[in-house]
């Protein structure tokens, strides 16, 4: 580390003997060295906002010298955000702009004077999880922590000198007409540029107000540039909202960025006001994939293959250059945390790799198998490889990405090089940064600030905030020092692994100008041609309906009235207010926090979990139980002719409406254990001769290879396993034939074009379609 006393000598030209004379009266406590580095600056501040006043006082009497809280100070940022407790307002928007891009100040203390370069923004917007509780405002004398859908029920939020105003929020509270928040919804803008890229929230919820916003402010667009995305994680409660605002018009010519776009067959050209964009995060679409293959039986159904956990389980096993144990093999497929980002790569790259196999001896069933896996990974590289490898030009990138959410990261991702073309050219275009990835950032270090205490009111969160931003430009100038959560590294197989993907690590050509959209798309269609139809709009294959969208909102909002209304609401506002309220007629004082925290606390959540896993919306640990493991069999010999298995063909028959017999040949998916008073379980392989017993408690389900009908007769016999099966348009031949042992009833319980079966002698409430049982 950089001694001071020296960087001092060398600063001001000392002489040797004078150094030595100043070194003495060091050692005797009469000189101490104020000359900081900004590197040592970096590092108090950030022993302060970790460890707090303790640590930094520790290290700063410490042979370590580091600078004292004092000497921190003018570093660090504090900007008083204001949160928007009483509704939402377009005063209390530009503020948090200009307090937050107002005015630049470098890591040294000095304000940049030089105004900054223009670029392009996203504005992202997520929800974090808070204390359910109310709070003072001491600012503006007002309740805090009301949730802004209900609170025009209330007649105002100020507090004022007694406990009129408190007391009917009480009431409200109670009659269930106004809410107390237990989320915060923050939207946060963020450059899309290699430095500076952390997020600046602010508490707002109207994403229309904070764009226009951030157009009229002086400190906004006129000064740092336009908004070019507004992104988000994927919440289905905000997607309508965004396709509203993001899908009003098509690009035509005179638009600026139709020279780049016209000749693009496919790509969606529908923009907002301003060609705004709406995005998707990278992280959330890689869990939602992993997540559909191992949180679901159904699965993905890819070239009629239902392709599922139990299917997978047969395939990794085979991989060649994985060192599989029994443990991590059940523990990619079975996840305990769906949250881990890491895990979902590794799992999708697996899926890639077994395209590499050897096909010489695969039996037809196992060859449609293997070409449906290999269409899926074909899909999963091109999505990955733009996000987790480093080594790509901005012109591979856009190459590799060619449906709602995920179709609209990639449209955002292509749009966004015109875009930038448009303001400046010679800026990079960092694929990286795209989504809401900074808002999480930011959120994970407001909650490390909190130790021991994560959850917090909006009133804790917004004082976090400030810290946070200085905790983000430390670690934007050292990397180095900052611990990424394991749970979103960005792992690259086959190559080095690669911790959360930085724009500093992207060495190869990125400015837009290098960039040929015309020929990067061309590329992509022809290497995607197998898997997409050419000339058809990807965003909306079905009928012209954009998935997973419905309603009929409309956009726009006066932002005109709405300034005026603030205003003059301002105005009869703005009067002097105490700390203090009266609480009885004989004009008793007590402080307001204390009044709020006794009224309300019958709200207080005494459940809200410091668990990150029980926080997430609609997780579950698995599918009806407690457990992912799956159940071994006790005879680990397992053998053909002594196990029947996952991949195993059987017959079975299938019942039409009544009048019809089917015969059909499948190929087993799932085994399954039913014991009675006991939870069902997964098998890899069950024993013939239990499988044969009339009393076994074994479901199989299954793939169809091959299926005969037959006309159903007063004196044809009613037999079958007990097998639920999915059927399919396979064609597939076999001679192997696994015979119905124990008669039993069928009960038809299939889907338009997907009939399945469900035979089970133990239900006997079932309709029987056997005239002769």
């Amino acid at each position: 580390m950089r001694d001071p006393l020296l960087a001092n000598a060398v600063k001001e030209g000392w002489s040797a003997a004078k150094t030595l004379e100043i070194c003495q009266l060091a050692v005797l406590g009469k000189y101490t060295a104020r000359n900081y580095s900004p590197y040592e600056i970096d590092l108090a501040t950030l022993i302060y906002e970790l460890g707090g006043a303790g640590a930094l006082y520790a290290l700063n009497h410490s042979i370590f010298a580091l600078p004292s809280r004092n000497t921190i100070q003018p570093h660090r940022r504090q900007l008083n955000l204001i949160a928007s407790v009483s509704g939402l307002k377009f005063t209390d928007i530009s503020r948090n702009i200009t307090a937050l891009f107002g005015c630049r100040t470098r890591h040294d203390g000095e304000v940049e004077l030089r105004p900054p370069e223009k670029r392009g923004h996203t504005l992202s917007l997520d929800e974090v999880a808070a204390d359910r509780k109310i709070y003072l405002v001491v600012e503006t004398d007002e309740m805090g922590g009301f949730c802004l859908e209900h609170i025009g029920e209330l007649k105002t939020v100020k507090i004022g000198k007694d406990l009129q105003f408190v007391e009917a929020a009480v009431a409200a509270v109670k009659e269930g007409k106004v809410h107390v928040a237990h989320e915060i919804c923050v939207a946060a803008i963020s450059h899309l540029y290699g430095t500076d890229y952390g997020a600046k929230p602010d508490q707002v919820r109207m994403i229309e107000v904070i764009l226009e916003a951030w157009k009229r402010s002086p400190d906004g667009e006129a000064k740092h540039g336009p908004m070019m995305s507004v992104a988000t994680d994927g919440d289905h409660k905000r997607r309508l909202a965004l396709f509203v605002l993001c899908m009003r018009y098509e690009i035509a010519p005179g638009n600026p960025l139709w020279p780049f776009v016209r000749n693009l067959p496919g790509l969606n050209l529908r923009v907002g006001k301003d060609n705004l964009t709406n995005d998707g995060d990278p992280k959330h679409i890689f869990k939602q994939n992993a997540t559909a293959l191992v949180k679901s039986s159904e699965g993905i159904v890819i070239e009629n293959v239902c392709i599922n956990r139990d299917l997978l389980l047969g395939w990794l096993e085979r991989l060649p250059n994985q060192d599989w144990s029994e443990t991590s093999i059940h523990n990619l497929l079975h996840p305990s945390d769906g949250q881990n980002v890491s895990e979902a790569i590794k799992l999708m790259l697996c899926v890639v790799e077994i395209s590499n196999l050897d096909t010489e001896a695969f039996d037809p069933g196992e060859m449609a198998e293997f070409e449906a896996l290999c269409l899926l990974g074909e899909a999963y590289n091109a999505l990955l490889q733009p996000f987790i490898n480093a080594e790509l030009t901005l012109s591979e990138q856009i190459e590799s990405l060619l449906y709602a959410d995920m179709q609209s990261m990639f449209k955002n991702a292509v749009l966004m090089v015109p875009k930038t073309r448009i303001v400046n050219g010679q800026l990079e275009v960092y694929i990286c940064l795209l989504g809401d990835d900074v808002l999480e950032a930011l959120f994970g270090r407001s909650r490390l600030l909190g130790g021991h205490s994560p959850n917090c009111s909006v009133g804790v969160l917004r004082n976090r905030f400030d810290p946070a931003m200085s905790l983000d430009n430390i670690y934007e100038r050292h990397p180095e020092l900052e611990r990424q959560p394991l749970c979103l590294n960005m792992h690259r197989k086959r190559h080095h692994d690669v911790d959360h993907l930085r724009p500093s690590h992207f060495k190869r050509e990125l400015r837009a100008d290098s960039c040929d959209l015309e020929k990067c798309w061309a590329a992509g269609v022809k290497l995607a041609e197998q898997i997409l139809l050419k000339h058809k709009e990807l965003s909306r294959p079905l009928s012209g309906k954009y998935p997973a969208i419905s309603g009929g909102l409309v956009a726009g909002v006066d932002v005109d009235a709405m300034i005026a209304s603030e205003n003059s609401s301002a105005l009869s506002n703005d009067t002097p207010h105490s700390l203090f309220a009266e609480i009885n007629a004989a004009g008793n004082l007590a402080h307001k926090k204390t009044i709020l925290r006794t009224l309300f606390d019958m709200t207080a959540d005494g459940h809200a979990s410091h668990d990150r896993l029980q926080r997430v919306r609609g997780y579950t640990v698995t599918i009806g139980g407690k457990s992912w493991v799956r159940d071994v069999p006790q005879d680990h010999n397992i053998s053909a002719a002594t196990h029947f298995q996952l991949g195993n063909l059987f017959t079975t028959l299938l019942s039409y409406n009544n009048t019809h017999l089917g015969l059909a040949v499948a190929r087993c998916t799932l085994i399954k254990h039913t014991p009675r008073g006991f939870k069902l379980t997964s098998m890899s392989a069950v024993a013939r001769t239990e499988l044969h017993l009339p009393t076994s408690n074994h479901i199989i389900s299954g793939q169809l290879e091959v299926s005969y009908n037959v006309q159903v007769s007063s004196s044809y016999p009613c037999a079958g396993c007990r097998v639920a099966a999915a059927a399919t348009t396979t064609t597939t031949t076999t001679n192997e034939v696994f015979p119905c042992v124990d008669p039993s009833p069928f009960l038809y319980t299939g889907r338009s074009q997907t009939p399945s079966i469900i035979a089970d002698p133990t239900r006997r409430r079932q309709r029987k379609l056997c005239p002769k049982r």
